[in-house]
């Protein structure tokens, strides 16, 4: 029986055995597996985004290692399994791997292009002051999030009108932003966009701001969401910026200046797809594509349509081909394993949304084809993420065979649980209640007198409700708990049965309402609760068989952690 050394201490649960003779660029060795530097880095800082492993303190980095080591147990576990090998498992990794090929190619082509390290530099450098201010947004239709109906001419108009408004001195600001501004939020905080560091903002607003000293106020500045406003109030420095910082910073200023580039990507990328097409001479094979609509079609219809009702000749249909390569049918049926067939499925009987899939794996794979060439299959971020997600798939498949599909609780069990554990499944009082919700807090005080001076309530909340829902109900909520209905069964459980009280405020309304009878609380009945007992037998049984299989693979696997890489990682 292999053994796991242990240090016994304040580090409970965890597996450290040093001097064991593991490589530098070792953290732990795991059964069969590796846990290097690079994948334990990966892990802390997508934990820490932001900051610096140095100072990532020694309890959560043997906290993180920990939650690994199990990880990479359950992974072992699994390939013991076969569980690596199942078509479910490579249809999972095939369609992960496609999308971050293709997301890092994206970036490699396009974004690296369009946004070249030195600006990423530059605009990092720009964080070291940030900026307090205000904002008046004046939006048109077709802007960006934009509900106004008013032309773009006339937005300008009026943000000119707005501005020389506000240069004046005659009216505050504040007033000007809570009076005109579409920005939702302005009617709350009157405008104020508090401190913000370049790159927080769109472009076109964060060069106007940057550039305007406290105490000015900005002619109009148009964005994609329309016509801006603004008054900056402060500048000083950024608390927070640290030149240490690049490294960890860098990926996300790449993201968001390539959102202000991102019209001339889009258009880039189209031609950019045309030209690989051209290049592996690739082609929809489209009279296979009509061919395979209409025999799916068919198949449905006679309730034959999972990818075992096809012969062998039938998934060797050719979709796609280009240089050296083809589509077939089966590889659809792979990519859509499982539970995602269902979206297949839909797709199957469409030529056009067919034509679109299968365009779409085609491209992937070209993709895929000119990653290889470019070594991106050996980029860090690649690497790292793509074992990463092996790791986490693996084990939460072994998890799922080893745990979830050996637990079931029997029906004494759950009946044996009610019985001693009868007063968790409470049903908590409940109180009738009508309402009726208004704007004005005048009108609901008018409305209250007229309900207790004798008014057919239901009649009333006919009348002079303002829940467009509830008017349809007469007013009438039903039972409610005590904190179901916020301020008004709160008050409702103060008055008691048969009372008339209010007006509340609830969600922006003043409201009055009515209460019913009470039903005070209650144990539920074994049927009543069966559902949620059965689920709390079946959580404690999980809790327990993980517990028990987690000990039965650290008796299986050996575990060897390097504590010195652990204890003076930078």
């Amino acid at each position: 029986m292999k053994k796991i050394l242990a240090v016994v201490g304040l580090m409970v649960g965890l597996y450290i055995l040093s001097g064991c003779g593991l490589s530098d660029d070792t953290v732990a060795r795991v059964g069969k597996e590796t846990i290097t530097v690079d994948d334990y880095k990966f892990v802390l800082q997508r934990r820490f985004p932001g900051k610096a492993i140095a100072k990532i303190d020694s309890a959560q980095r043997w906290s993180i290692l920990n939650y690994m080591i199990e990880k990479y147990l359950q992974a072992n576990a699994a390939k013991d399994l076969g569980l690596d090998t199942t078509r479910l498992y490579l249809s999972e990794l095939a369609n992960f791997q496609a999308r971050l090929i293709g997301n890092k190619y994206f970036e490699k082509v396009i974004v690296d292009v369009l946004v070249p390290e030195d600006e990423i530099r530059e605009a990092f450098e720009k964080q070291r002051d940030e900026v307090k201010a205000r904002h008046i947004l004046i939006q048109y239709k077709g802007a960006r999030n934009s509900k106004a109906k008013r032309s773009k001419e006339e937005a300008l108009k009026l943000a000119e009108k707005v501005a020389r408004e506000a240069k004046s001195g005659k009216t505050s600001f504040n007033y000007l932003a809570e009076k005109y501004s579409d920005d939702p939020s302005a009617k709350g905080n009157k405008g104020d966009l508090g401190y913000f560091t370049w790159g927080q903002m769109v472009d076109e607003f964060q060069k106007a701001a940057f550039s305007m000293k406290p105490g000015e106020i900005s002619d109009p500045v148009e964005t994609p969401y329309g016509y801006h406003i603004i008054k900056v109030e402060d500048r000083r420095k950024n608390p927070f910026f640290d030149e240490n910082n690049y490294q960890w910073q860098k990926k996300d200023i790449k993201r968001n200046r390539y959102f202000a580039h991102q019209d001339t990507a889009l258009k880039m990328w189209d031609a950019h797809k045309k030209a690989l097409k051209e290049k592996y001479h690739a082609e929809l094979v489209k009279a296979n594509i009509d061919s395979v609509a209409r025999l799916a079609k068919k198949k449905q219809q006679n309730g034959y349509y999972k990818p075992k009702n096809y012969s062998k000749a039938e998934k060797q249909i050719v979709l796609a081909s280009w240089n050296n390569g083809e589509l077939l049918l089966d590889d659809l049926f792979l990519m859509y394993e499982g539970k995602r067939f269902a979206a297949l499925q839909r797709r199957l009987t469409n030529p056009q949304k067919l034509e679109q899939t299968v365009d779409q794996i085609m491209l992937a794979r070209l993709i895929e084809n000119e990653a290889r060439k470019m070594g991106l299959f050996e980029d860090f971020e690649v690497k790292t993420n793509l074992k990463d997600y092996k790791v986490q798939k693996l084990s939460a498949l072994a998890y799922s065979k080893e745990v979830k599909q050996k637990v079931e609780p029997t029906e004494e069990e759950i009946k044996a649980y009610y019985e001693k554990h009868a007063d968790e499944f409470v049903k908590p009082a409940e109180i009738e209640i009508w309402e009726i919700s208004l704007k004005d807090k005048k009108k609901a005080e008018k409305v209250l007198r007229l309900a207790k001076q004798g008014y057919n309530f239901e009649k009333l909340a006919e009348k002079y409700t303002e829940d467009k829902y509830y008017k349809k109900k007469k007013g009438y909520l039903g039972f409610k708990t005590k904190n179901r209905r916020g301020a008004v069964s709160q008050e409702a459980f103060k008055l008691g049965e048969n009372k008339i009280g209010g007006p509340v405020r609830y969600r922006n309304m003043y409201v009055v309402f009515k209460t019913g009878k009470l039903h005070p609380e209650t144990i539920r009945s074994y049927e009543e609760a069966y559902p949620q007992i059965k689920v709390r037998v079946r959580n404690k049984k999980l809790k327990e068989r993980r517990e028990q299989w987690l000990a039965e693979l650290k008796d299986r696997y050996t575990v060897k952690i390097n504590k010195k890489v652990v204890d003076n990682l930078q």
